[in-house]
Order: C-alpha cells, then sequence, then structure tokens
C-alpha cells in the first residue's frame, strides 16, 4: 500500500508541475491561462495531501497552513487583478500553486518567480524596442510586445516560481519519497 501511495503523491507532484508549465505555455502562446489548469493543480494537490495523509508521513505542512497560504495570495493577487496589476488567470494560478507549497515555500516561490519575471520583463522591453521578431503568429506575447503593447506572460515566472517553491519544500527529494516506505 505504501507503494501505491507514494506513486499517488509523485505522480500529483509531478502533474502539478507540468500543468504549470502548461499554463506557462498557453500565456506565452495567447496571454490566458484557462480556468481548468489552476483547477487541475489545485484538485492535484489533495490528491498528493490524501496520499500523505494516508501514508502517515509528514511531507506536507497541516492543511491549514496551505489553505491559509494561498488565501493570503489569493487576496494580494485579487486585488492586484482589480487594480488591473495582473491578469485573473495569473491570480488563479499563483493561488493553486500557493496551495501546494504553503506559507514554508512562498518565499521560494515568491522570490524566484519575482527573479523570473524581472528577466522577462528586460526582454520585452528589448523585444518592443529592437523588434527582432519579423513575422510573430498574430496575438502571441511576442507579438503583442512589438506591437507596443507593454503586456507579460506571467505564467511563465510563476511556474518557474513553482518549481523552485517545490524543490524547496523537498516535494522532488527522495527524501520524502523513503518517507513512504518506513
Amino acid at each position: 500500500m505504501a507503494v501505491i501511495l507514494m506513486i499517488i503523491y509523485i505522480f500529483s507532484v509531478l502533474a502539478a508541475l507540468g500543468l504549470s508549465g502548461l499554463a506557462a505555455w498557453s500565456d506565452y502562446k495567447g496571454m490566458v491561462i484557462p480556468n481548468y489548469i489552476s483547477v487541475l493543480i489545485i484538485a492535484m494537490f489533495f490528491v498528493g495531501y490524501s496520499a500523505v495523509f494516508f501514508a502517515g508521513t509528514e511531507v506536507f505542512l497541516s492543511l491549514k497552513m496551505h489553505m491559509l497560504a494561498a488565501a493570503l495570495i489569493f487576496i494580494v493577487t485579487f486585488i492586484m487583478f482589480l487594480l488591473k496589476m495582473i491578469g485573473g488567470g495569473d491570480s488563479k494560478l499563483l493561488t493553486a500553486l500557493s496551495l501546494w507549497v504553503g506559507h514554508a515555500g512562498l518565499s521560494a516561490l515568491l522570490f524566484y518567480m519575482m527573479v523570473a519575471g524581472l528577466f522577462l520583463g528586460v526582454l520585452a522591453l528589448v523585444l518592443k524596442k529592437t523588434k527582432p521578431v519579423k513575422s510573430p503568429k498574430e496575438g502571441s506575447w511576442v507579438a503583442r510586445v512589438q506591437a507596443g503593447e507593454s503586456v507579460i506572460p506571467y505564467g511563465i515566472p510563476i511556474a518557474m516560481g513553482a518549481l523552485a517553491g517545490f524543490i524547496d519544500r523537498g516535494f522532488l527529494s527522495f527524501d520524502h519519497f523513503k518517507l513512504f516506505l518506513m
């Protein structure tokens, strides 16, 4: 039973990261993060959390702490959305991934998200000024930036921050995997 629970946990972690990568790709291609991606990331959290709970291991913090971290991020990003600072998809994606890392992983997630966002912002300025891509796909981020819009597909930095947060929390650590077998 422990091996099955470990496989479920590993699957949920990899699925959440894969879905965050899909969100980044979708945001890059068309500046849209579909709602189903954030919903599936949240579902994968509860699948992974359940596997850990039934295995009797301590990979996650208390459910309350994960929920509080997600609530905090949702409140902040919802206000940012209302002020037109970020998109709704960005808010939902960051909230879903914050549920995963809890308060203990938020600093890594947010720090690396900001660093990646900084690099993407600089790239956007270069694209806007130099217009190096001759025929970008219509509606794509590159096309919109080269047309003069000030937009950044923040799903990319969010996904990169999530990877850092998952690593920081040890979700990809063999030490966590071994907990299922003890």
